[in-house]
């Protein structure tokens, strides 16, 4: 259906050669590949372009002089609907990603712009511009199941590789440390440099056993499923700092208890990437371990007071994310959670959040 055009809210702006003008005007809403509603002051539909008819399944005639938010937001984002009305009406821009429903009840994605138009001070109309997202919302979905299942996968094999380490590998070095003592024993005690020689092999082997074994705690703590996220931490911080000699000062809020099994996966992965970030990148001495339980989210912060931190290498508006903090990013959003990483005077804060009931992304 061919949109019937009658006057548009801000006509009287274009001047010049105001016909030609206001047709080509009409023309780029009808043409438009986005979704476009003209509503009055009251937020009241005066015109549609046919991609919002296709869109929406309304045509011109239905949405005529009728409450916009009433007619496609329903439900839990009404009252959103309304709140960003208002904020429309008052003369601010707006945009926000949110779902709306059609007229056959499907509900859709869409990326919404709400522009104020004001002539001489005054709040004339406001335009509405909508993008279906609906596909990239899917696609999106489908990426973070993929990517949740690459996670467990890469835990699944991190956990294989750990337990390979420490069951058959360092069984091994064991049963060498204990041929070497045997050997040791059949030698002539007056050769020295023997005796010598054999020693130093034993103290290279339990080196390797015990930086075998570390190794394979980081790559599955145990401590963390046996006795959960309190122990574990403190565990990496006291090894961080004995390995570093940067002090590691932790702060756990004591209502904390147990969190889901991903929950504490996550985040004490992203404590441990966060210390590999300090070694790297900054030169601190001294990096503050906090995680609270909140009333409905538990947060964490690992804050470096290094001369210069991760953010400080390069301006914010040039700066990209490191494989580290993206896959730490990644993993809390997958859990409903978020990542931030500040710049501050001196040094780096890296504060994760999370919700206190975790459940994986749909």
């Amino acid at each position: 259906m061919k949109t019937q055009w009658n006057s548009l809210p801000g006509d009287s702006l274009i001047g010049g050669h105001a016909d030609s003008d206001n047709a080509y005007l009409r023309l780029l809403i009808e043409h438009s590949p986005v979704a476009i509603v003209i509503l009055d002051s009251s937020h009241r539909a005066l015109h549609c372009n046919p991609i919002f008819e296709r869109m929406f399944g309304y045509t011109r005639t239905e949405i005529v002089n009728r409450n916009f938010d009433e007619l496609i937001a329903f439900e839990d984002t009404l009252a959103e609907a309304r709140r960003c009305t208002l904020s429309v009406l008052h003369g601010e821009k707006m945009q926000m990603v949110s779902r709306r429903r059609r007229k056959d009840g499907v509900w859709i994605d869409v990326d919404i712009h709400g522009i104020p138009l004001i002539v001489d001070g005054r709040l004339r109309g406001v335009y509405g511009l909508y993008v279906d997202i609906t596909e990239r919302t899917r696609a999106e979905r489908s990426l973070r199941r993929l990517s949740l299942e690459l996670m467990h996968l890469q835990e699944k094999e991190k956990r294989r590789i750990a337990r390979e380490l420490h069951d058959a590998t360092s069984q091994d070095l064991a049963l060498l440390s204990m041929s070497l003592g045997r050997l040791q024993r059949k030698l002539p005690e007056q050769d020295l440099e023997l005796h010598e020689m054999v020693n130093n092999i034993k103290d290279l082997t339990r080196q390797c056993t015990q930086k075998i074994r570390g190794a394979s705690y980081l790559l599955h703590p145990p401590l963390l499923q046996e006795a959960g996220l309190v122990p574990a931490i403190s565990w990496l911080a006291e090894g961080f700092a004995k390995r570093t000699g940067i002090r590691v000062n932790v702060k756990i809020s004591p209502q904390l208890g147990r969190l889901a099994e991903m929950a504490e996966l996550a985040i004490f992965r992203v404590v441990q990437e966060s210390l590999s970030n300090v070694i790297c990148h900054s030169v601190s001495n001294v990096v503050d371990i906090r995680l609270s339980r909140r009333p409905a989210t538990i947060e964490l912060s690992v804050i470096d007071r290094g001369a210069h931190g991760l953010r400080h290498r390069v301006p914010d508006d040039q700066r990209q994310d490191g494989v580290g903090i993206a896959g730490m990013r990644e993993r809390l959003q997958e859990l409903g959670g978020h990542l931030d990483v500040r710049a501050m005077g001196r040094g780096t804060a890296v504060v994760a959040c999370l919700p206190r009931e975790v459940r994986a992304s749909a």
